[in-house]
């Protein structure tokens, strides 16, 4: 039995003997003038890069827009009144209909005792 393992497993360890390297002692470091190279900019943020104030301003526009839709939105009046009551009530019946029924109805085992 452990002699037809055998070749099963020693064709794992050919296969990682055939990944060896190409007789590079080091790995290949990252070139020093690529590592002290100014920073640049990516294409998206020229006008960042450009042009703070506009940026600044944009942005600023951009939050005051918010605080608008904001104000708006809580200024609405999103029901009515009244129906919010009616389902507060019966929401409240309920739950005191829930609280008056004894604790082992609910358990499925004693749907009898309900």
């Amino acid at each position: 039995m452990a002699i037809r393992a055998l070749p099963a497993l020693g064709f794992p360890v050919l296969l990682l003997a055939a990944c060896g390297d190409d007789g590079i002692d080091y790995p290949a470091l990252l070139p020093t003038d690529q590592v002290l190279a100014e920073p640049s900019i990516p294409g998206h943020a020229q006008i960042a890069a450009g042009s703070p104030d506009q940026v600044r301003s944009d942005l600023e526009a951009a939050g005051q827009a918010l605080n608008v839709s904001a104000a708006e939105v809580t200024q609405q009046d999103v029901a009515d009144e009244a129906a919010l009551e009616d389902r507060a009530a019966a929401l409240r019946r309920r739950a005191q209909a829930l609280a008056a029924e004894p604790a082992d109805c609910a358990t499925p085992e004693t749907p009898e005792s309900c």
